[in-house]
């Protein structure tokens, strides 16, 4: 194009700069405008997705992950609950535990977070585990999954304060003295470690293939994805998601919460995760403060997919540490009551 303009019209050396300097710019406003759009489709992608319903996780967990819905549907007691977060009403379900056991006569509660896109039918498959080691259990839907109100997601940043929520809610059921447990997958394990900048009294964490830097974790998994430079459309993103949502990349950082928290904590990772790369578990792993804390490497498993890899471990794992750590909180308390 440019050859044929100088054939038709002899240019001065000036009038060609500027001719190349007009195609630079606009290549850069196109560049810009495309990377605009594309971050406003990650954003939606990401604070707005497509969510699964009951009937679709349901039917997921008994064909793929082979969950059996016997006992939540026939044995287990149970009721609903709706309380207020920050986004609209939160509902769940308590399950109470017929044979639940005590730590030092408190109550175990354990609650559990689901993951993006998914509702709280989803955490079944580990609210078994739980279950079956004496817990009593709560599974609810994060703002805007399932019959939980709100117009968004935040993947932990508004979640972690509905969560702290949730368990004002679990001690008011279980005794302000209860044992509290958490457990979340993905987006619901940023979540569960989120929380910990916000509150200590939190007894044990169990965090599945969680991410450990929002931003830097958009970074990773758009250059993985596209195969493109995350700059702008990084922070494109970052300046949508405050505009829009009022959500700040930069103060969701669960390695930070993990950093100053003093909680025992149980990171379980897929090895094969290309979604979220087993390097956030390891990395927030690293800097743990409480020496009881463990991480786990499932060969061959995806993202979310340690579980559906190997039962079996994944059960023995949790419950594993589930032990442990009660028994070291029941070596303390007496202890404590014999100085």
């Amino acid at each position: 194009m440019l050859n044929l303009i100088l054939t038709l019209t002899p240019l001065a050396p000036y009038q060609i700069f500027l001719v190349c300097l007009g195609v630079v710019a606009g290549l850069i406003i196109l560049w810009q405008i495309a990377c605009l759009i594309m971050a406003r489709f990650v954003l939606r992608t990401a604070c707005t997705p497509v969510r699964h319903t009951f009937e679709e996780v349901r039917q997921r967990q008994t064909s793929v992950e082979h969950v059996d819905y016997t006992d939540y549907d026939n044995n287990w007691n149970k009721k609903t609950f709706d309380i207020n977060g920050l986004h609209g009403k939160l509902r769940g379900e308590v399950i109470y535990n017929s044979k639940a056991a005590q730590v030092n006569g408190r109550q175990k509660a354990a609650i559990i977070c689901h993951g993006h896109t998914m509702n709280r039918l989803n955490s079944l498959k580990y609210a078994e585990i739980f279950y079956n080691s004496g817990y009593n259990v709560i599974i609810y839907d994060h703002a805007y999954f399932g019959e939980s109100e709100g117009k968004f997601c935040t993947l932990g940043y508004y979640e972690r304060a509905d969560l702290s929520i949730v368990i004002d809610y679990a001690r008011g059921e279980f005794g302000n003295d209860c044992f509290i447990a958490l457990h979340g997958e993905s987006m619901g394990a940023a979540t569960v470690l989120s929380v910990l900048g916000l509150r200590s009294d939190v007894d044990l964490v169990v965090a599945d293939c969680p991410f450990s830097d929002t931003e830097g974790y958009y970074r990773e998994l758009f250059e993985h994805l596209f195969h493109l430079p995350s700059r702008p459309i990084v922070d494109y993103c970052a300046s949508m998601a405050k505009t829009f949502y009022g959500y700040d990349f930069s103060k969701c950082r669960p390695i930070e919460d993990v950093k100053g928290s003093d909680v025992p904590i149980c990171f379980i990772h897929g090895r094969a995760d290309d979604f979220i790369f087993p390097h956030h578990s390891e990395d927030m792993y690293a800097v743990c403060r409480n020496s009881l804390s463990e991480l786990h490497l499932f060969d061959g498993a995806g993202h979310a997919r340690s579980h559906l890899t190997d039962k079996a471990l994944y059960t023995r794992t949790v419950a594993g540490f589930l032990e442990k750590i009660e028994r070291v909180a029941a070596d303390a308390q007496s202890t404590a009551a014999n100085v």
